[in-house]
């Protein structure tokens, strides 16, 4: 059994996907395979953030986010401890029984004394709310938890903010559809999911998702 245990929202994304991809990776260190990870999403998200910190300095929202969604809500303000939390090193954290979840955030907003988690999405095209909540629901439940777990009480929704290429402009300049989509958090949700997490990696090897691409491919490779 391992002694202490640190995982994070892509992990618990992961165990949700498939268990035993996930017992895998964290028992024998035995990770998915991977192909070349492109530098653009990383470089947006780069861009992204300091467009928002721009806004920041001037304690006011962006031209985009001053829509009804967004009333009464202004940008956490301190950007020294934001910036810690932007890291994965110093992101917050939750604890619970010597076992740790951690995260580095996008970006953090305010609205009364509540805090909503926020984070950028770059995407080939339009999303739908759907979507948006199917692959990054856990993601912001669990951003809720280490908010809640650290004195920072959320507002029970977060916001992811989609920026997707809609055309070139003269020059190379690309304009792009933005979408900001309102996802409802839980808090118990996510300690539910990370409490079964830690308990699959104390157990033997869970049997494959019917639905995993990686472990149907190996079945198949063996036979």
């Amino acid at each position: 059994m391992l002694k202490e245990i640190a995982l994070s929202p892509s992990a618990l994304n992961l165990f949700k996907d498939c268990s035993r991809c996930f017992w895998l990776e964290k028992v024998r260190g035995i990770k998915r395979p991977r192909g070349i990870f492109p530098s653009l999403p990383g470089g947006m998200d780069r861009i992204i953030k300091l467009y928002f910190d721009a806004y920041r300095a001037k304690g006011t929202l962006p031209p985009e986010l001053q829509i009804g969604h967004f009333d009464g809500v202004s940008l956490y303000d301190n950007l020294p401890q934001l910036e810690r939390w932007r890291s994965w090193r110093t992101g917050l954290e939750f604890h619970e029984n010597g076992n740790l979840l951690s995260g580095a955030f996008d970006d953090l907003l305010v609205k009364g004394d509540r805090y909503i988690p926020f984070d950028y999405k770059t995407k080939g095209s339009p999303t739908s709310e759907e979507d948006a909540t199917k692959y990054y629901q856990t993601q912001l439940d669990c951003y809720a938890l280490m908010l809640d777990a650290n004195g920072l009480k959320t507002i029970g929704y977060g916001f992811l903010l989609y920026y997707s290429p809609k055309i070139v402009l003269e020059q190379g300049h690309v304009d792009f559809e933005i979408q900001p989509i309102k996802i409802e958090t839980n808090t118990e949700r996510a300690k539910e999911l990370f409490r079964r997490a830690i308990a699959v990696l104390s157990e033997p090897a869970p049997k494959a998702s019917a639905k995993c691409e990686y472990c149907t491919w190996l079945e198949k490779f063996r036979k």
